[in-house]
């Protein structure tokens, strides 16, 4: 018996989402400056530079997301029963919505201006689009069920990967940060998240994988692969969401693969931890960096300066974690589901997160 099923739940994924949510973060403030005061006007210096900085790009990091939200989110529901509509509602959104009005407020509370309503909502023009998508996904996930349930998983996979292609192609800056965007984007994405309900019911019947750098090699693939998409999107004019629409499926095979090797390997307890707070890290640190901004503190250095940074954006969503995010979790674990066989997966659903997604 596997680590996973002794305990009831994925630690994996918690530490999976800490490693995404800070591959965000590092999107949004740079990468670590390795080669800082670096002579960029040479040849060399610019090669280095310019080449370091594009090791970390915070869009693939909100499809992994997108794979781990449909996984936790089919878990508990995997085989035939009854779906509870208003509890399952209910749980989602108290467990995402009370974070992001908070989030909100909190923006309001230190002078950003949140527009609610109309083309320049901070709800699809700002990094919550993410989230705009994933309660498309709440939404539509029932429906999608019965499908599933009917007519098995190509008969929902194919047309929708079929739909994102086109959609894709006709729509290629879907994201432009109206509504319309964001719903078309969602379409594009909407295979990647089914891709996550589909290895809810592999889960249980992955062999164990191997030694530990096997691990590694996908991990490496996944870089690669992020890597890849965004030398594409920004060299080869790809579209963003065909670049993640690709990407995801590369993701879909590389958690897989996580999982299957966490079942014999333990993950490092302070990734797993911290990856319990890792939606409030999301919707925190561009405050966070937006607070220190504000205080214009005597600059301690490239890589001082840095490393201030990151931490006051784990401190400021470690606070929010312990204020909002948990009372969150506690308040949506109330509402009850009542399908017999999810009783054993309800705790991967209700401690943690779904989403921790924010575009690069």
């Amino acid at each position: 018996m596997g680590v996973t099923e002794k305990q009831g739940r994925y630690p994996i994924l918690d530490a999976l989402r800490c490693v995404l949510a800070l591959w965000v973060t590092v999107g949004h403030l740079g990468v670590f400056p390795l080669f800082a005061g670096l002579d960029s006007t040479t040849t060399l210096g610019r090669y280095l530079v310019r080449g370091w900085q594009t090791t970390v790009w915070g869009v693939p990091a909100v499809i992994g997301f997108f794979v781990i939200s449909g996984f936790c989110i089919h878990l508990p529901f995997r085989r035939v029963g009854e779906l509870p509509l208003g509890r399952y509602y209910g749980r989602r959104y108290t467990r995402i919505l009370l974070p992001v009005v908070a989030a909100i407020l909190f923006n309001e509370a230190i002078g950003n201006r949140q527009v609610l309503v109309g083309p320049d909502s901070v709800l699809w023009n700002s990094v919550l689009w993410s989230l705009f998508c994933e309660e498309i996904y709440y939404a539509a996930y029932p429906l999608a069920r019965v499908v599933r349930g009917r007519f098995g998983w190509k008969a929902l996979l194919v047309p929708a990967f079929l739909l994102a292609t086109v959609t894709g192609l006709v729509y290629p800056d879907a994201l432009d940060g109206s509504i319309l965007g964001a719903c078309k984007t969602a379409v594009i994405l909407f295979p990647i998240w089914l891709l996550g309900c589909l290895l809810a019911e592999q889960s249980e019947r992955l062999p164990a994988s191997g030694p530990l750098h096997s691990i590694w090699k996908w991990r490496f693939r996944a870089w690669a692969g992020s890597w890849l998409a965004e030398m594409l999107h920004f060299h080869a004019h790809v579209s963003l969401e065909l670049a993640m629409l690709g990407f995801g499926v590369l993701a879909y095979f590389w958690i897989r693969q996580e999982l299957a090797h966490a079942a014999c390997h333990k993950p490092y307890p302070v990734l797993a931890w911290a990856g319990l707070w890792s939606y409030s890290l999301y919707l925190m640190h561009l405050p966070a960096f937006e607070i220190l901004a504000r205080l214009h503190p005597p600059s301690l250095g490239y890589l001082l300066d840095w490393l201030l940074m990151q931490g006051l954006a784990l401190s400021v969503a470690y606070a929010f974690y312990l204020c909002i995010e948990r009372p969150s979790h506690r308040a949506a674990r109330k509402i009850r589901v009542t399908v017999a066989d999810s009783q054993a997966a309800a705790s991967v659903v209700s401690r943690a997160p779904e989403s921790t997604v924010a575009p690069a």
